[in-house]
């Protein structure tokens, strides 16, 4: 079964890096990684190049909420590539990666840029969030996404990653064409050629990252 992992918690007193620590110590086989952002809220600011290895990485992220997120632990669930939070969940207080957040959601940029507080509903409606469960469910939504996640072929989320991210400041012709680049790429991988047998022969198809 694909590997599912969970970003470990910085120890008291986490030296700075201590984030790029963590994704170092990743396994290889990960699919996909969860955050448990409440639990980060104490952690230190992590550096704009770690936050970047979260959001360009080879793993997708899912980050889940149900408390309220500000500074670091805001910062973290922003570089997640899906985010999920309970009905009592909030974000306040200004980012520390504002341009990451104006970018995802420009109306709530300005909104916790005027010092407003952006409640869960909100947060939905400006699609920070992408599930808006009732209390205290975030966390079961985010394990039962991570599986179907991970059992998707890996190169195709990675290359869905990067497709997104670097794309999306990008005009849209530039975009487009990386796009296609990075789907004639994957074109000549096995997990490609695994997916197309799997379709016609009617299994699960068994993906190697290869």
């Amino acid at each position: 079964m694909p590997a599912i992992a969970r970003l470990p918690l910085p120890p008291p007193g986490a030296p700075p890096g201590w984030l790029a620590d963590a994704l170092d110590a990743l396994p290889e086989d990960a699919r996909c990684l969860l955050v448990d952002a409440d639990a980060l809220a104490a952690a230190p600011a992590p550096s704009r190049a770690e936050l970047l290895r979260l959001v360009l990485g080879r793993v997708p992220v899912i980050a889940w909420f149900e408390g309220t997120l500000a500074g670091a632990a805001l910062d973290l669930a922003l570089a997640a590539d899906i985010r999920i939070c309970g009905a009592a969940a909030a974000i306040s207080g200004p980012s520390g990666w504002p341009g990451r957040l104006r970018l995802l959601a420009p109306a709530a940029a300005d909104r916790l840029a005027r010092g407003e507080t952006l409640a869960a509903p909100d947060l939905y409606a400006a699609g920070l969030v992408s599930a808006l469960l009732p209390a205290g469910g975030a966390a079961a939504e985010a394990g039962r996404l991570a599986a179907v996640v991970a059992s998707r072929g890996p190169i195709a989320l990675e290359l869905a990653k990067e497709a997104i991210w670097r794309g999306l400041p990008q005009p849209l012709e530039q975009a487009l064409r990386f796009e296609t680049d990075l789907t004639m790429l994957l074109q000549t991988t096995k997990d490609r050629a695994e997916g197309v047998r799997a379709f016609l022969e009617k299994r699960p198809p068994a993906f190697t990252g290869e």
